[in-house]
């Protein structure tokens, strides 16, 4: 099926589904240049993929008196558009499509308004390759950085912990093995309360 694709402006159907947006170094490298930073440093966190991964996200912090609790924090609902719409997540510019190395596919299968609609220009069909091209690259290079870094940043946590335990008295080496054997001890019984039930 051949792909057709023309985004509907004021649609905000993805931008309202995606509570987390994928943001890769390239995003932060054009953010520093076009002075858009600062503006999205307020949502940009980092999510832990797995114990050897993280991921950095551009997420909501959710309010008690937040009206629009969900969806990127970038969108305003209100007026059903995108605050960095000029300098967008790279994740965002090549939604629907995606590439994984080898072919083009749809990044979802969610209902997308723009999908099917208007013409398909030789022109327009390259430039969203080129942004699928794009984010799969800036996913392999931000992946292993950040790999990396999160790494080092363990190391560095572990090595200072290390040393803070070294310089610690006997009395306060005490109170924290008393501290942890509380801790261990609850954790037992809460597991095993569990099991009971």
């Amino acid at each position: 099926q051949r792909f057709v694709f023309n985004c509907i402006k004021g649609c905000g159907k993805c931008c309202e589904r995606w509570d987390e947006v994928p943001v890769y170094i390239s995003d932060i490298q054009r953010w520093i240049n076009d002075g858009s930073l600062n503006y999205v440093l307020p949502f940009l966190q980092i999510k832990e993929v797995n114990q050897f991964s993280v991921q950095l996200v551009l997420k909501r912090n959710k309010k008690e008196n937040d009206s629009n609790p969900s969806g990127c924090p970038l969108y305003d609902h209100e007026n059903k558009i995108c605050n960095l719409y000029y300098s967008m997540p790279i994740h965002c510019s090549a939604y629907p499509l995606a590439f994984n190395g080898q072919k083009y596919f749809l990044a979802d299968k969610e209902e997308c308004p723009g999908l099917g609609n208007g013409k398909m220009t030789k022109e327009w069909l390259n430039t969203c390759k080129s942004r699928a091209q794009e984010q799969y690259n800036s996913q392999g290079s931000t992946m292993g950085v950040l790999s990396i870094l999160y790494g080092l940043i363990l190391g560095h946590i572990m090595k200072k912990s290390q040393e803070a335990m070294e310089q610690l008295s006997e009395e306060d080496r005490k109170k924290i093995d008393k501290l942890l054997a509380k801790s261990k001890k609850e954790k037992e019984e809460n597991t095993s309360s569990e099991k009971d039930e």
